[in-house]
Order: structure tokens, then sequence, then C-alpha cells
């Protein structure tokens, strides 16, 4: 008869946390290291073929060229992860909307669209443990199925970690993006707002 394991021998989620993040670090390393001499191939292969001869300043300007092309191939195809560059300190960064944004007057107008974005975490968000990262795509923000952060209240949609929330929620700034207001003073919401929600949860 089989005896069913106990909680104390299932690993802790944080413990597995760190056992992704460092194989993860480490296969981003080698994939950073595999694109640079890709990206070094393939130019010094078109820059022969087109001019028939080696220049090293043809060769370098063709290589970042070539390297912009092929990160955004190895990101559709899900190669490498991602973590946010460079690694600012949320917890000193200055520079976000503050208070000047009465969001809680504004959920019925914008439906938190803010809180649908993707962004990738800081090595500091990763280590602190609070802010939760999609396994699926590290080190994305993590969301639930229905698009929203997993942070977010949804009834009150207030965010649960705000102390420890990312720089990008600290220093996001809706007032020009065109993609949630048409008029901020006005109140006016944008016609593509409805771009950031599912079809199935269309905004009304």
């Amino acid at each position: 008869m089989a005896v069913a394991k106990q909680a104390d021998d299932v690993p802790e989620r944080d413990e597995v946390a760190r056992g992704l993040a460092y194989a993860h670090n480490r296969a981003n390393t080698n994939t950073g290291k595999l694109l640079e001499v890709t990206s070094f191939a393939y130019a010094a292969i078109e820059v022969l073929a087109e001019k028939g001869f080696i220049s090293i300043e043809e060769l370098d300007e063709r290589k970042k060229v070539v390297a912009e092309r092929l990160t955004e191939a190895f990101r559709e195809e899900g190669m490498g992860v991602i973590r946010a560059e460079p690694d600012i300190d949320k917890y000193t960064f200055e520079g976000g909307p503050g208070a000047e944004i009465d969001c809680e007057n504004r959920y019925e107008l914008c439906h938190a669209a803010c809180c649908r974005m993707q962004f990738a975490l800081t090595r500091q968000d990763v280590e602190e443990g609070v802010v939760k990262w999609n396994f699926g795509k590290p080190y994305m923000i993590r969301q639930e199925k229905d698009g929203y952060c997993t942070h977010l209240d949804r009834g009150t949609c207030a965010c649960t970690i705000y102390a420890q929330r990312p720089v990008p929620c600290r220093g996001y700034d809706c007032r020009n993006d065109t993609r949630i207001w048409a008029d901020f003073d006005a109140r006016i919401p944008s016609p593509e707002l409805a771009k950031l929600f599912p079809e199935e949860d269309t905004v009304s």
C-alpha cells in the first residue's frame, strides 16, 4: 500500500522558483553568447556575399542590424528569458505619477486596463520573492486567465502588493496613453480601450 506524501515533502514554491531562476539565468547567458556568435557569422556571410571582401566597420555595423533581427526571431520562438534592464532599485525609484492620478475614481471608466499590460520584472523583483512571475514565460509579470495581474484585488481594483510593486507600476502614467484615454481631463476613455481586453470580455 502506497503511503501518501506529507506536505513537508513537497518543495515550497520559493525553492522551486529559486531553482528555476538559476536555470533560467544560465540559459539566458548561453542564449546571449549564442546570439552574439550567430550575429557575427550571419553578418560576415552577408557582407562577403554583397561586397566580395571584409571590412571591419561594415561587419560591425551589419552585425548590429542582424543581431536586432535575430533577437526578435529568438523572442518570437520563446528562446531565452526576459528580465528588465537596467536593474533599478524600485524603493528609490522616482519619476512616477504619484498621487496625481485619481485611480480610485476612474476604474469604472478605464477598467484598470494598466493592470492587464505585460512587462518584465527586474532581478530585484524575482529575488525578493513577493512579485509573482509567469513560470511559462520567465520573468514576465504573472497574469490570470482574465488577463489581469495576479496581484490585483478584483473587488476593489487595488494592488495587493502595493509597497513592493515593480518599477513599471510605479512609473507608468496613463494620462497620455491613447490606448486608454481619448481625453484624460474630460474623463473620456479611448475608443481603442477594448483592444486591451479579450473579445469575450469586451469593455462596455
